[in-house]
């Protein structure tokens, strides 16, 4: 357990580097400016137990009851836009301070003139709103715990590792808060005036607006595609060690040995079988949508594929079984929509099912929310909509697909064969033209291969 508390708080600290956390940043600096020195710890405080409390100790809860924050969220923007316009204009930001000034002197100490010198928690608050906003990136270390605070409920060992998390990912936010605060006091003192608060202010306000449309993705998206490849590989590799993995499989399986790592990232059973590749014979198919695609990629018999169980809604397409599916190559695709290595893989899933679906392939997209607000499926029917996936999408919201098969991570891949076999896993983003050539080496094997 203490491994995996040293690595979720390292994971948590390079959370900064990834366009997850690009909406945060403008918003932690306009939150932070102003009130009192301790404003900012009150604001990382506040966003660290609002976000265990709602996405791992009240999980299973809000999911008995039939809620998500989706409402909570948007209550949290509107919060963070008022503190903006207050920024904007400091007249309106009297009157609110005025307003609320009994619960921003909670955990706060006062000047005699009565200003904030704590501001602790005043800040708490703004945190809390911050909480109920993020959807950091979750590698495999977070995705183990929001999965298994929805499908075991809360737990001391998951809250702790996600507060950990949380604290790491603070580190960098409260630098850029006190940084802000400093930059702000120096340039008012040189021109007394506000301006750097009021511009603070506009940008909060731009960015809950963003964030209200859903523009927030789209920054984040774009970012990302100016990254160097393999960034976010990166950022995730030092959760990737073999300790760590052991006690991932342990904390999914408190009772059961720990696997073999190799075993951990593949596929619902422990030892998969190596099966001999076909030479590229077979029907022709489509020109490749990848480029430098390998000549060969070695399949594995991983035993017959779980069958898609415990869905609630079907989007883009009626019921489908992998019974039903017999005779077609299947990929099994878990994603979720906030998740922006799941979007980053989405335009490749989509290419390769248009080029293929006529040549005998499809996907079955196994939404399995890792967010309380992903668990609304009008959510999902939106941006289902907004992202253009035509592909069926199969809602997930009880994890059952996810827990058949022994699934950890979003986004991930699971290529089944013609006869209901799982050929061939792949976790994470990256390997775009490998998985390309499993499909079509899938596609031009006879259906009884693999039986």
């Amino acid at each position: 357990m203490t491994l995996l508390l040293i690595f979720a708080f390292l994971a948590g600290v390079l959370t900064i580097l990834a366009p997850c956390t690009l909406p945060m940043v403008p918003l932690v600096l306009g939150a932070a400016t102003g009130g009192g020195r301790a404003r900012p710890l009150g604001i990382i405080t506040g966003l660290a137990v609002s976000f265990t409390l709602f996405s791992v100790v009240l999980a299973a809860a809000l999911d008995a009851l039939g809620l998500t924050t989706s409402a909570l969220r948007g209550i949290a923007v509107v919060v963070l836009a008022v503190f903006g316009f207050a920024l904007l204009w400091p007249a309106l930001g009297h009157r609110i301070e005025a307003a609320f000034a009994p619960l921003a002197r909670v955990g706060s100490r006062t000047q005699a003139g009565g200003s904030a010198q704590g501001g602790f928690g005043g800040g708490v608050l703004l945190g809390a709103a911050l909480g109920l906003i993020w959807a950091p990136c979750s590698g495999p270390i977070m995705a183990t715990v929001i999965s298994l605070a929805a499908t075991r409920g809360a737990a001391l060992d998951t809250a702790a590792i996600a507060l950990v998390f949380t604290a790491g990912a603070g580190i960098p936010l409260l630098a850029i808060a006190y940084g802000g605060r400093a930059l702000a006091g120096r340039v008012s003192r040189v021109t007394r005036s506000g301006g750097v608060q009021q511009a603070f202010g506009a940008l909060m306000l731009l960015t809950c607006l963003a964030i209200w449309q859903g523009w927030d993705t789209k920054a984040q998206d774009a970012f990302t595609a100016a990254l160097p490849a393999g960034w976010t590989a990166g950022l995730y590799s030092v959760e990737q060690g073999t300790g760590v993995q052991k006690e991932l499989q342990a904390l999914r399986k408190p009772n059961s040995p720990a696997l073999p790592v190799a075993a951990v990232a593949a596929a619902p059973v422990a030892s998969p079988t190596p099966v001999p590749s076909p030479t590229p014979s077979g029907p022709v198919l489509p020109a490749p949508v990848e480029k430098d695609l390998p000549a060969n990629v070695k399949l594995e018999d991983g035993g017959l594929a779980p069958e898609v169980v415990g869905i609630t809604d079907w989007i883009n397409s009626g019921p489908q079984t992998l019974a039903g599916l017999r005779g077609k190559v299947v990929l099994v695709h878990f994603w979720t929509f906030g998740c922006y290595n799941c979007r980053n893989v989405q335009p490749h899933v989509e290419a390769w099912y248009a080029r293929y679906k006529d040549a005998g392939f499809t996907v079955l997209g196994i939404h399995t929310p890792e967010l309380s607000f992903e668990k609304d499926i009008a959510n999902v029917r939106t941006a289902v909509k907004d992202q253009g996936v035509l592909f069926p999408v199969a809602f997930d919201p009880q994890y059952a697909t996810w827990g058949a098969y022994h699934n950890g991570y979003w986004p991930a891949f699971y290529y089944v064969d013609k006869t209901g076999h799982i050929r061939h896993t792949h976790v994470g983003e990256g390997n775009y033209n490998g998985q390309e050539q499993v499909i079509r080496q899938l596609l031009r094997e006879p259906t009884t291969t693999g039986n």
